[in-house]
């Protein structure tokens, strides 16, 4: 699904552009303009507690990774968006650097920024204690509001000893007030443990205020049981990857092409894509009825069923561009209607069974070759559901496991031990195919 090219449209955020761009005041006005912060396009409605931090946060928070235009960011605070998920690691700390520069003149007990780092297992607390002023220094910051462990993929790596003890001296003074982690599944290298097993232990560890993960309406039961347990401890709770939509179309637009270049494809390949060519066949009513073609309409129905739920405090889906912006903050304080739930039960039944459950990991222990099959369906998400076609492929041409193409060889162990009957070594054959441009 290709991303919408950048529009201004709705927004006289693009006079606050302007106005960065010409490092005017943001006091200043520009001609039209009839109000210091005048935004014709849609504001958030709706504002939840973030647990036990007790910051009214936006219901829709900014996914911040790919973006590098302070303008940008500042359009997205102006529409009322005041939860902000960064990581160090977003472009080499290029996107902290852009929040830093739209923060400027902003009253700081406004927004909610989060932050976070990768632990290696050796790290100590002075190197956590390093990284995080690196952190504050571009984001031009006296504290943050969130330092997060990121991507702790095993409940040995969220009790890292030195992060927590680097934790209190940073709270000691005042550089971080609150202690997060987030968690999308197994990592490539790991000993692979579900996104739930994490989740439930920081739950019970008890030193964790805020948490990042995955709940959608097809990956329903782990999310469930981990918001759950967050609201019990009176955790913040707040989601990626909330939208589990792929263009199936263009996958099977890229086999078609394969055969008609006279390339050999996979006879398990053959089979996913006649699958997928059946279920949509035998569903076309479903499609024309509830705009199953439409991604736009099925990514809205999404994020309605996720603020759905009264223990997500805010979903962090990742904005990229004005038309994102627009169309996710028109959906703050919407509610899970019937057009809605049509929609999203007629794409489950269409399409449910080929979506390969982010931060599952079920399958991975039965796999011979020890192929990371979350983190690779991962990358092809980021590639076919979010426009990120060059860092996705990028990130699975320097994945140092065995990739995808092994699976051709295989019996299909991890078909056999998915519970859910995702067809999982033929979308790993695909995504090979999608991410090395085969």
């Amino acid at each position: 699904m290709k991303k919408n090219r950048i529009s201004r449209r709705g927004f006289m955020g693009g006079s606050l552009a302007v106005l960065a761009g010409l490092g005017l005041p943001r006091g200043s006005k520009l001609f039209g303009q009839t109000s210091d912060t005048n935004t014709d396009g849609p504001k958030i409605k709706e504002y939840r507690t973030l647990g036990r931090t007790r910051f009214n946060c936006s219901d829709i928070g900014f996914g911040s990774s790919g973006v590098t235009d302070p303008a940008f960011i500042v359009a997205v605070l102006d529409a009322g968006v005041n939860y902000i998920d960064t990581a160090e690691s977003y472009l080499r700390g290029q996107v902290e650097s852009a929040i830093g520069k739209a923060m400027q003149g902003r009253d700081r007990k406004k927004v909610f920024i989060s932050t976070k780092m990768g632990l290696r297992q050796n790290v100590t607390k002075q190197d956590v204690i390093d990284r995080a002023n690196k952190c504050l220094e571009r984001l031009k910051l006296d504290y943050v509001d969130c330092l997060q462990i990121h991507m702790p993929s095993t409940v040995a790596a969220l009790k890292n000893e030195a992060y927590h003890s680097a934790i209190k001296d940073l709270k000691t003074e005042g550089k971080v007030r609150f202690s997060g982690l987030s968690n999308h599944g197994s990592q490539w290298g790991d000993v692979p443990e579900t996104m739930e097993q994490v989740h439930l232990a920081a739950a019970e560890d008890g030193r964790f205020d805020v948490a990042l993960l995955v709940y959608n309406f097809i990956q329903q039961e782990m999310g469930e049981n981990i918001l759950k347990a967050y609201k019990k401890k009176n955790v913040g709770a707040t989601l990626m990857k909330t939208n589990p939509v792929m263009n199936y179309l263009e996958m099977k637009e890229r086999v078609d092409k394969s055969e008609e270049e006279g390339r050999d494809v996979n006879p398990r390949m053959k089979a996913l894509i006649e699958r997928l060519k059946a279920r949509a066949d035998r569903a076309e009513t479903f499609k024309s009825r509830y705009s199953l073609t439409k991604f736009n309409e099925i990514r809205d129905a999404a994020i309605k069923f996720v603020l759905n739920n009264p223990d997500v405090n805010a979903a962090c889906p990742t904005i990229l561009n004005y038309n994102d912006l627009e169309a996710y903050v028109s959906l703050s304080g919407s509610k899970f209607d019937l057009k809605a739930q049509n929609t999203l039960a007629a794409y489950k039944t269409t399409f449910g069974e080929f979506y390969c459950r982010h931060a599952c990991g079920k399958c991975e222990p039965q796999c011979p070759h020890g192929v990371p099959v979350n983190t690779i369906m991962r990358y092809n998400h980021y590639f076919l559901g979010q426009g990120k076609e060059k860092a996705a492929m990028l990130d699975y041409a320097a994945l140092p496991t065995n990739k995808a193409d092994i699976c051709s060889m295989c019996g299909g162990h991890c078909e056999q031990a998915c519970p859910y009957g995702v067809p999982v070594q033929g979308l790993l054959m695909m995504a090979h195919r999608i991410l090395t441009l085969v």
